[in-house]
């Protein structure tokens, strides 16, 4: 999947894109708001779907090698966090669509790319 595709099925804000950002090849998905159970998943090239919007999440999808990270339900995306996702390097999308709904919609295009 690509983040163009991404962006356009779960009609979502670009918050910050990463210097790969148009080469990148997202492989698979991890949804959690529990940081500690992403860490105990090993996928490619994933893309870390969550609900919450803190530093922390961005901290554990850079330990986990996340292709990026999409904030579900609207949360507002602070500051502090945005800056975080410039320092890292890390693609940061919002979307309005609740979790589950963003994992159909995603599952459906990484079906595609089969």
């Amino acid at each position: 999947m690509k983040f163009s595709d991404i962006v356009r099925t779960l009609a979502a804000s670009v918050v910050n894109k990463s210097s790969a950002y148009d080469s990148c090849n997202v492989q698979s998905v991890i949804v959690s708001d529990l940081m500690s159970d992403v860490l105990t998943m090993e996928r490619p090239s994933p893309l870390l779907v969550s609900s919450l919007s803190s530093d922390q999440t961005l901290r554990t999808a850079s330990m986990i090698d996340a292709a990026g990270v999409v904030i579900a339900q609207n949360k507002l995306i602070p500051e502090p966090m945005t800056k975080l996702a410039e320092e890292l390097d890390i693609t940061l999308l919002c979307t309005p669509l609740a979790k589950f709904e963003a994992c159909v919609f995603l599952g459906k295009l990484l079906e595609e790319d089969l």
